[in-house]
């Protein structure tokens, strides 16, 4: 059986300690950290434009789920062009970035 490449990167993390998301994180201190690391590509405000590359922080929190959007953060996919922040954030700033990317899922209401 062959696994994903995200599993040598995600399966070590489990194995430290990095829970899987159960979103106990601070989504205030995710979105300081999300303006401070991820806004140079990311739209991290909520209502921000759809847009697929890089999508928009409240495009991921409606298209995706809890458990992707963690394993995204820690192994990013190497065909993104995400940089490799899961080594240079801390397991409870991961909880806090997923805290505020999954407050941001709400209803969008679409241009008229």
């Amino acid at each position: 059986m062959r696994l994903p490449k995200t599993s040598i990167f995600v399966f070590p993390m489990l194995l430290l300690g990095l829970s899987s998301p159960s979103v106990a994180g601070d989504a205030a201190k995710g979105y300081a950290l999300a303006k401070e690391n991820c806004a140079r590509c990311h739209n991290v405000e909520i209502g921000g434009g759809f847009k697929q590359r890089p999508p928009t922080f409240q495009s991921i929190a409606i298209y995706r789920k809890e458990d992707d959007i963690w394993a995204r953060i820690l192994a990013p996919s190497p065909h993104s062009g995400m940089p490799d922040v899961s080594w240079s954030l801390t397991p409870d700033q991961v909880q806090d970035l997923l805290a505020y990317i999954v407050s941001l899922d709400r209803p969008v209401s679409l241009p008229q």
